[in-house]
């Protein structure tokens, strides 16, 4: 498939990375209608906090959220409506401690970690006749994990997926958090927030001798609570080891399914030389769109036009997946 040349366009004003990457954060709209909320349990006695629109279409779209954010996101929402409005049932959800209740069990969440989204697959998939996946951030990076390592063995049902700004490495994260302007503009709020669910948990929560709870309360880089935290936790040697294993780029290929990747050159977080240039010129499967402009999530549209870019190309992709099944039933009427 070759490159997508993109068409996105952004004012003047928002030519500038943090500009909108913070925008959405900043000015949160959320939509008119409140989701339907839903608790679901998981195989290890713990639970996922789920927000559902529903529709009449016999298809559901799973979004998942990035580092640090929830289910109940605005711009999460916003979207989740939209897609409604447009006939598909939709889903977003809260990965483990990003709740509004502190989990059961000791287990964070992390880029390689898709066992809840797999488990959201499998729980819904015989109530519909095809799944949508979309990921936001880190949240593209698990759902990208879940569809290259699974490989053909992904669920039948999972007929295409739609990946925003996804950290297919995680070098390049850790990286820009050593300058000092990321450190202050992000690092320090993902650290705040990381270290006070961490205090929550172990109130009621043994973390076992691999935890050292000290060094984690002493950690003021995310690469540190990756090191003392979640590395022990999920089985890693150590940090480098924890992003080696997390990386979803060298799995990608083996993608069973239509995978729309939207990124921009100006993201703060992510490197372009990290992006799948040259598999998207030679795979049938991975559609690649890199914007000028965008941030990490952004993709503001100007002044006059609603919304957010990733979301007509949302929409676009989609109608691209359905058209051949249209055309064949219309085949199949027309021969009768």
């Amino acid at each position: 498939m070759p490159l997508i040349q993109s068409e996105y366009q952004c004012p003047w004003w928002f030519k500038n990375g943090h500009v909108q990457t913070l925008h959405p954060r900043l000015r949160p709209e959320r939509p008119a209608v409140r989701p339907r909320e839903v608790t679901l349990n998981t195989p290890d006695e713990d639970f996922l906090e789920l927000f559902v629109y529903e529709a009449e279409k016999k298809a559901l779209v799973i979004i998942t959220h990035g580092l640090e954010s929830h289910g109940k996101e605005a711009a999460l929402l916003r979207f989740a409506n939209k897609v409604s409005k447009a006939g598909y049932d939709a889903m977003t959800w809260s990965m483990r401690s990003c709740g509004k209740q502190i989990n059961r069990t000791k287990w964070f969440y992390n880029g390689c970690d898709y066992r809840d989204l797999k488990h959201l697959i499998d729980t819904y998939a015989p109530d519909y006749d095809a799944i949508y996946l979309v990921g936001f951030s880190l949240g593209g990076s698990i759902t990208a994990n879940y569809l290259g390592r699974e490989g053909a063995a992904c669920h039948p049902v999972v007929k295409g997926a739609f990946l925003v700004s996804p950290p297919l490495e995680l070098d390049s994260f850790h990286a820009s958090m050593r300058a000092t302007f990321h450190h202050a503009l992000y690092q320090r709020q993902f650290v705040k927030s990381l270290l006070g669910k961490f205090e929550k948990k172990r109130a009621f929560i043994d973390f076992g001798p691999e935890v050292d709870s000290e060094k984690v309360l002493r950690a003021r880089t995310v690469d540190e609570i990756e090191h003392h935290l979640f590395a022990p936790l999920h089985g890693y040697k150590s940090s480098v080891d924890y992003r080696r294993h997390a990386a979803a780029l060298p799995h990608l290929e083996n993608t069973p399914v239509p995978t729309y990747i939207l990124c921009a050159l100006d993201d703060p977080f992510i490197e372009a030389r990290h992006l799948p240039y040259q598999l998207a010129e030679t795979s049938s499967r991975i559609h690649l769109e890199v914007a000028r402009h965008g941030g990490h999530t952004g993709f503001i549209r100007p002044k006059g036009e609603e919304g957010h870019w990733y979301e007509r190309r949302f929409f676009e992709f989609i109608e691209s997946l359905n058209e051949p099944s249209r055309r064949k039933r219309q085949v199949e009427s027309e021969t009768r």
